[in-house]
């Protein structure tokens, strides 16, 4: 488990070069797993760099979420910025110190993404957990809305059924498919 928290070091140059891409599904069909509904409306697909994970074992989303990503691309994914930028994920949220960033914030928050991922199989989990700081993943799947199977509804910032905005964009992820370098 230690070995997951030591960051990997890419060296200078951007890492990730594209944002995500998204795709609207055209037939929307509802996936149970666990007794939880996974309401999927936007397809990802995605390679970037994971800047911070963190592990939640009690608050609500962790009955299907047990892993946060904070993913980031083009001058984000650049070591030289990374080492600057000091991001901390805590409570299911992102801050970053803002003292003599190396960025402007809209770059910062234009080239990050916030997911609360949910594995689709065993071995996406197990990747997950051996996951680090620094990896470059690529990434597949959907961006979901959640009803558990006690009746909470979470939604994603990005949702058409979601109202107010987030000050940092955050989205449930339910991954298909995990690859990482």
């Amino acid at each position: 488990m230690a070995w997951s928290e030591i960051p990997i070091n890419r060296g200078p140059g951007i890492t990730a070069e594209k944002a995500p891409e998204f795709s609207k599904l055209i037939d929307n069909k509802d996936i149970t797993f666990d007794g939880n509904t996974f309401s999927p409306y936007k397809k990802i697909t995605a390679s970037v760099r994971v800047l911070e994970k963190s592990r939640y074992f009690f608050d609500n989303m962790s009955e299907f979420s047990t892993y946060d990503i904070l993913a980031g691309w083009g001058q984000v994914s650049d070591q030289k910025n990374v080492d600057y930028i000091n991001f901390k994920l805590k409570d299911r949220s992102f801050t970053y110190n803002k003292i003599r960033l190396p960025l402007n914030p809209d770059i910062i928050s234009n080239q990050t993404l916030l997911w609360h991922v949910v594995p689709s199989t065993e071995d996406i989990k197990s990747s997950l957990f051996s996951l680090r700081e620094g990896h470059i993943i690529h990434v597949s799947g959907y961006i979901v809305d959640v009803t558990t199977k006690e009746g909470l509804h979470w939604n994603s910032a990005s949702s058409p059924s979601q109202v107010s905005k987030s000050a940092n964009r955050h989205d449930i992820l339910w991954i298909t498919s995990l690859t990482k370098k």
